[in-house]
Formats: C-alpha cells, structure tokens, sequence
C-alpha cells in the first residue's frame, strides 16, 4: 500500500499483505508438484483455507490462553457482532477482567481451563470479588466479559462446556443513583472565573461542552474546528463517534459558541481524563454544589448507603448524563435525544436518564392526550 497517509491502520495492511504473497507463493509451489489440475477455484479455496488457519485460536484448554488471544486478536480485527474491533475504552475493562482472573488463579493456585467455568466457578469467584469490596455493578462487568470470551470460545470448537449459559450464571446488576445537574447549575459552573487557573479553566469548559452536546470523553477529546459544520444557517457538529462508529450531528448550543468566542474559536486543548474529574470536585464546591446526596451501593455483597455532598460526585460522565436529562426535561423528543447520545433501547435510555417519577408525569400531563 503506497498511499499510507490515507490509511491509518496501512502498516498492519501491509504486514497482512507479505504474509499472504508469501503463503501464496509457497502454496503454487506446493501445488505444482502435485499431480491436480490447477485452475482459479482451487486456488480461491487454498487460500480462504490458509486465511481461516490464521484466524483460528491455537488449539489450548486454558480459558486464561483463550482470553488474551481473544484481546490481541479483536484489538485489531473487526468482532463478528460489531463488525468493528474492540475500541480503546471497550480493551481496558477487558484487559482489567484479564488482570482480575490471573490474580483469582494465583489465590486459588491452579490454572483455569474451560471446565472449571462452571457454576460453582461462579459464586466462589464472585464471592472472591466480594471479599474485595468491589461493587454489584463493577463484579458484573467481569462476569460479563467472561461469558463473551467463553462464547467465542465454545463457537471456536475449544471446548463443550455450557454453564456460561444458564440462567443462573449470571451478572450482578443494581442501578445506582447517579447525580444529574440542571441546566441552572451548568450555567452557574460555567459562568466561574477561572482566569487564573487556566487547567481548572480547560476541565470546566470541556464539562459545559459535554453536559450540551451529550458526547463521551473519548469523542469530544478529539473535537476541532473542522468538526463544525453548516447547513441553512445552522452551525453543528458533525463528528463519528468512537464507540458506535455512527456519524452524529448536533446544533451548536450558545454555550458552546460563548466557548469558542473566548477561546479564538478554538476548542479547548484536551487534559487527562483524571486530572479533569479531580478538578470537577473543586468547580463543583466553587459553584456551592452542596446539596446532600445518598447513594445506595452494594459492595462487598453488603448494601450501603453512602452519604455525599453533591460536588463529590461529579465526574465526566455527569455532563453526559445532565445532557440527556435536561434535554428530556425540555421536551426533546426521545428519538432524537438517542440519536445524538447513541443509546440503541428506549428501556436502557429510561434506566439512564434522572428524571424523578414526578417530572415524568409532568412531561406526560402536558401531552395532547390528556389536553
């Protein structure tokens, strides 16, 4: 491939490229001492055999073995189900799951294989992860990536285990009160002089643009001016989102264009996610965010009820989700709020937005129905 600046992925393309003339090559000359007429169908089926060879897992018993390959492999090439490869924030909770089993199996002192992923495999590795203190939600997500490795695995020929896939294998799962923040408190956060603190300066502006655009960190990061576009005099942007692939466009919101005014017509220059949630919790007591929060958690297999100050609880995520509630709130049809935050279920959009029971019934009051 000569053209490699139109390519981002040209050196793998390349690399895959030699490895097939090379197979190729050696497969005419193995042809050729054969007695078999050689014809065009005989090659295509050679070389797509020679293709499955170097997709298919080398043959192991150890769901560990499984599992990296599993990462390595979908790192780069599109997964059945997605069509896509496993993008940068979908590998670390994996690589995270990976971590987690490997500790597991020194604890234990044996080496998984894919018959000890049973049912009792289950409650004493969960039971492990209680032991630790982490949250429903967080033993879960490793629950979660096991029974998908375990399935590409079994759809592989590796192994005939299936207790992955009873009912009872499954993963903890409680909703948590996230906070949400009001279209008020977003404009008093943005509002905050920051002159001199130009870090706190960038965290605040970057939180604003998420609570108004809906976009993930790993989207509006990479936000430029070219990603403004216009269409009958209205400003949006266009960008394809990491996550989904799927190209979203969305109206500038004045606080977004009172953003780039200050800024030369520039979008903030990207800081580390971390560095942007520790400096959240310090805009957050500036913009008196003091309202006391209880939150529910189960950790450790123990229910708890965690008191906070609100402004403790702000992090990245909380702009993406004020988003799609203050939008909700403002009457945005749901459709439309989904296409722009990228949720594919109406069940999972509603689980996700902070809309009280009673803001709910004010939203449906006014509908035509009941007018």
């Amino acid at each position: 491939m000569k053209n490699v600046k139109a390519e981002p992925d040209c050196s793998n393309l390349n690399a895959d490229l030699a490895d097939l003339l090379r197979d190729s090559s050696n497969l005419l000359r193995d042809l050729e001492k054969g007695e078999i007429p050689i014809d065009n169908l005989l090659i295509k089926q050679k070389i797509q055999q020679l293709k499955e060879e170097k997709r298919a897992p080398k043959e192991t018993q150890y769901f560990v073995d499984h599992y990296t390959w599993f990462v390595d492999y979908y790192s780069k090439k599109p997964r059945p189900t997605t069509q896509k490869p496993l993008s940068k924030s979908t590998l670390k909770p994996y690589n995270n799951t990976l971590r987690i089993i490997e500790e597991y199996e020194k604890h234990i002192g044996i080496k998984l294989s894919f018959q000890h992923i049973t049912l009792s495999f289950h409650t004493e590795f969960i039971q492990y992860l209680q032991v630790q203190e982490f949250s429903d939600n967080y033993i879960g997500t490793q629950i979660k990536n096991i029974k998908t490795v375990m399935n590409d695995a079994f759809e592989r020929d590796l192994h005939k285990c299936l207790d992955y896939q009873k009912s009872s294998f499954t993963k903890p799962k409680e909703v948590i009160n996230h906070i949400y923040l009001s279209m008020e408190e977003i404009k008093v956060i943005k509002k905050l002089n920051y002159t001199l603190q130009p870090n706190l300066d960038i965290a605040r502006d970057l939180f604003v643009i998420a609570a108004v655009t809906g976009l993930r960190v790993s989207d509006y990061k990479n936000l430029t001016t070219s990603n403004i576009k216009e269409h009958k005099a209205i400003k949006y942007l266009e960008i394809r989102t990491q996550k989904t692939g799927k190209i979203v466009h969305i109206p500038l919101h004045p606080f977004v264009l009172d953003i780039l005014k200050k800024r030369n017509n520039e979008f903030p220059r990207m800081i580390p996610e971390q560095k942007i949630n520790d400096a959240l919790k310090s805009i957050g007591r500036k913009a008196e965010l003091d309202e006391d929060v209880i939150i529910e958690r189960t950790i450790g297999g123990v229910l708890m009820k965690i008191p906070f100050k609100k402004h403790a609880l702000l992090t990245n995520h909380t702009a993406r989700r004020s988003f799609c509630t203050n939008a909700y709130r403002a009457e945005m049809p749901v459709i439309d709020i989904m296409a722009i935050s990228g949720h594919t279920s109406e069940n999972v959009f509603y689980n996700y937005i902070k809309a009280s029971p009673m803001e709910r019934l004010e939203k449906i009051s006014k509908h035509a129905f009941f007018n």
